[in-house]
Order: structure tokens, then sequence, then C-alpha cells
């Protein structure tokens, strides 16, 4: 019982505070503390800025060698495509016609950026932040592209695939990343006050974007959640990250990369997806629904999930 209780307190200390920030956001909102100028302005910061530097002083600190796995990077990219083969599967199955890409959108694409990457530090620290910071990079650029080839298929209106390129390769995470990797594989050191100046600013990052995830969301729209928004949401947070970990864990994995990869399938739908399916004329209230409903629920499954991990010593 002891055991069960200290495995138990452990996970929570784990994803208690990532989700507590979240719900904090939700309250600053609520109360007048945060506005839509905030959540703008903040976003905008942690995804230019902040989150970037944060990627760039976490990857050129840790042993890269020892750290990166060439395989775990392939097994994460094939991940994302069975995601979202068995999620845009189960929307043709149950969704109307014109709701099956935004379903499928939300089914299979996490939020890496913020829920992901802050779940990760907190669960594995520089190690977990360093191996998650790499997998989103190539998650980042597999969501991007599915997600646009199933939206353009439902959707009234659809980026050319130009545009689609020149925002991947303009990504401020992607670019930091890509930096960070040069600077490693080079062993190109950084400056002392350059890197104390950034991890200063990166400090700032994980929870000025939990923060603002939380003020984001918008309770209302539960009222409106019916049967797409269930689907998706249990596609999301229980049986597709629970089809993933059980394919990790037959290929061996354990540890550290377990934990990053349950860790990182299993987060919420990302906001991004609404911002997508809104500018394509799709159905903006149901992937708003999904975004809400799938983190509200996930501060529940992603809890259980790392219990399960742990009590069985997989994570």
């Amino acid at each position: 019982m002891a055991t069960y209780l200290s495995i138990l307190l452990e996970t929570l200390d784990v994803t208690g505070p990532i989700f507590i920030i979240v719900l904090t956001g939700l309250a600053l909102r609520r109360l007048g503390f945060i506005d839509d100028h905030f959540i703008e302005v903040s976003s905008r910061l942690v995804f230019s800025l902040c989150l970037p530097i944060l990627l760039f002083t976490t990857i050129t600190r840790i042993d890269l060698s020892a750290t990166l796995d060439p395989g775990l990077v392939v097994f994460s990219l094939v991940a994302s495509l069975f995601t979202f083969s068995l999620a845009w599967l189960a929307a043709i199955m149950t969704a109307p016609t014109i709701d099956r890409g935004v379903l499928t959108q939300a089914a299979f694409r996490s939020n890496l950026g913020v829920i992901g990457l802050a779940l990760c530090a907190s669960a594995y620290g520089n190690d977990g932040l360093a191996l998650a910071s790499i997998l989103m990079a190539v998650l980042t650029v597999s969501y991007n592209i599915l997600s646009v080839i199933v939206l353009s298929i439902y959707a009234e209106t659809a980026p050319g695939v130009r545009k689609i390129l020149i925002d991947i390769v303009r990504n401020p995470l992607i670019i930091a990343i890509a930096i960070a990797l040069l600077f490693a594989v080079g062993n190109i050191p950084v400056p002392g006050v350059l890197r104390s100046t950034g991890e200063y600013l990166g400090r700032l990052a994980l929870p000025l974007a939990l923060l603002g995830a939380g003020a984001a969301m918008n309770l209302r729209t539960i009222r409106d959640s019916g049967a797409q928004t269930i689907i998706g949401t249990l596609l999301k947070t229980i049986l597709l990250p629970g089809a993933v970990t059980a394919g990790a864990v037959a290929m061996g994995y354990s540890g550290t990369a377990l934990g990053v990869v349950f860790l990182l399938f299993v987060s919420p739908t990302a906001t991004a997806s609404y911002i997508m399916v809104k500018s394509m004329g799709g159905n903006d209230r149901l992937a708003a629904n999904l975004v809400m409903v799938t983190t509200l629920v996930g501060i529940f499954t992603t809890s259980l999930g790392l219990f399960l991990l742990r009590l069985f010593g997989l994570a």
C-alpha cells in the first residue's frame, strides 16, 4: 500500500503543477486579471522568443550522443503516421463528412510545445526536455503536413504546398532546435554570459505558456459538446497514446525514452489545431471543444498513465 501511495504522490508531483498552472490561467481569465490582449502578447513572446531560447539552451547543455536515439526518432515519426491513420479511420466511421478532418486532426495532434514539453521537463529534468525537444522537431513537421492534408480534403479552403513548407521552415521552434543541434554536433561553446541570459529568459517560457493555455480555454464550449467531442477525446487521451506506448514497450523502450514518448502523445489537442481549422473554414466550434475537453480530461488520463508506467517500473 505504501508503495502505491508513494508512486501516486510522485506522479502527482510531475503532472499536478502543470495542470494547476493551466487551471490558474483559466481562473485568472475569469477573474479579469488576464484578457485577450495578454493572451495574444504572451503567446507571441513565448513562441517567438522564450521557448526557442529554452530549447536552444537545453539542447546545447546536454551530451547529444547519450541523449539522441535515431531509432526513437524514427519510431516517433512512424507513431505519428500510425495515430493519424487510426484517427482518420475512426473519423470516417463515426463523423459526418464535413467534420472528419477536424476530428482526425484533434485526435492525433498533441500540444507538444506547451504541455508536452512541460510534462517531460517536470518528469525527467533537462534530459527529458532535451529528448522531447528533438522529437518535437520531427513531430511538428509531421503534424503540420498531415493536418493540412486531411483538412484540405474536407475544408472549404486550403493553403498551397509552398505556404506549408514556408511556415515549417520559419517556425521559431524548428529554427532554434536546428541551430542547437548544429552547436551540439559541432561542439561549439556558448559564451557564459549568453547562456546565463538565455536561461533567465527560458525560465519564463513554460509557466507563461501554461498560463496562456489556461486563459485561452472557454468553459462554455463544453455545453456544446456532442458525440464527436467524446470520440475525439477518447482517441486523444486514452486509445491512441495507449497504442503508441504499448508499441514502444514492445520495441524495448523504457525509462526516460518511454516516458517522454508517452507524455508527448498523451498531451491534449494542440491549440494550433483550432487556428488551422478556423483559417480553412472548418467546424471551429468542434475544434475548440476538443482542445478544451482533451485538456481537462488529460489531467486525469496523463496522471493515471504515468502512474501505471511507474508502478510497473517501465518509466
